[in-house]
């Protein structure tokens, strides 16, 4: 039986990379809401054994997933799934044989997929992203904006996803601003792009919103720090009703 609080009430799968944790996870947690954090292709094959085909395949079977629960799981974007909406776009580990099928399952399956998720838990605000949100960037790409208003904030990023032609241009213009720490040259990496680095800077953080987010390879434990978690380390994760995390244990 669960302690009173210590109910889950979000399932969370970081990066995939066509890892099967996230299967084990959901069998164990069926009927929990679920929000993967992006990063679906791309693996890892040198370090961990897994071909771009296989990926392909987990990617496949994770969209099926949204289709038959489209209430209850949200699938977010990372940077290893923006570069196949942009052919000039050579990033790591791309699967430039596969590209032209990847590139029509996210153009058709655009509908399925956010920048953000929005939760209130343990009397505070968690805001999901692939990479987490640094102001400046947010400044830099969009009108003067409020950025203590979190919803506000989560709901003009997601609505970049409402037009294919328009979220292309957004990927070139603002998702791809990439720091020197990751070969580019932006002064503020973007929500798909900052690494736990950043959020470690006093003026990159978010006032009153709790960050959660994968992308930085971590590789046993995650880091869970006062305003911000980076989960990226090949597990899932709950977050529970009294706003903790925790690690999913099968």
């Amino acid at each position: 039986m669960e302690q009173p609080n210590k109910n889950p009430i979000l399932l969370i799968i970081p990066d995939v990379h066509g890892r099967t944790f996230w299967k084990r996870a959901i069998m164990q947690y069926p009927e929990l809401p679920t929000v993967f954090l992006g990063d679906y292709l791309d693996p890892y094959t040198s370090i961990e054994g897994i071909l771009p085909s296989d990926a392909l395949f987990e990617f496949q079977d994770i969209l099926q997933y949204k289709n038959e629960n489209p209430d209850r799981v949200t699938l977010l974007l990372g940077n290893h799934d923006i570069h196949y909406f942009d052919y000039k776009i050579n990033s790591s580990r791309k699967d430039w044989q596969n590209h032209e099928k990847i590139a029509q399952l996210f153009s058709r399956n655009l509908s399925h997929f956010q920048l953000t998720k929005l939760i209130n838990a343990g009397g505070k605000q968690f805001l999901l992203s692939h990479a987490g949100i640094i102001p400046g960037w947010i400044e830099r790409h969009f009108e003067v904006i409020d950025l203590s208003d979190t919803k506000r904030l989560a709901d003009l990023l997601n609505e970049q996803l409402a037009d294919l032609k328009k979220f292309k241009v957004f990927v070139t213009s603002a998702l791809m601003d990439v720091s020197a720490s990751r070969w580019g040259t932006a002064e503020y990496p973007s929500i798909v792009w900052a690494d736990v680095e950043d959020h470690q800077l006093e003026k990159h953080r978010l006032p009153n919103v709790y960050q959660v987010f994968g992308h930085t390879r971590q590789d046993y434990r995650p880091i869970i720090a006062n305003d911000y978690a980076n989960l990226d380390c090949r597990k899932a994760f709950l977050l529970m009703e009294d706003g903790t995390i925790e690690q999913v244990t099968a």
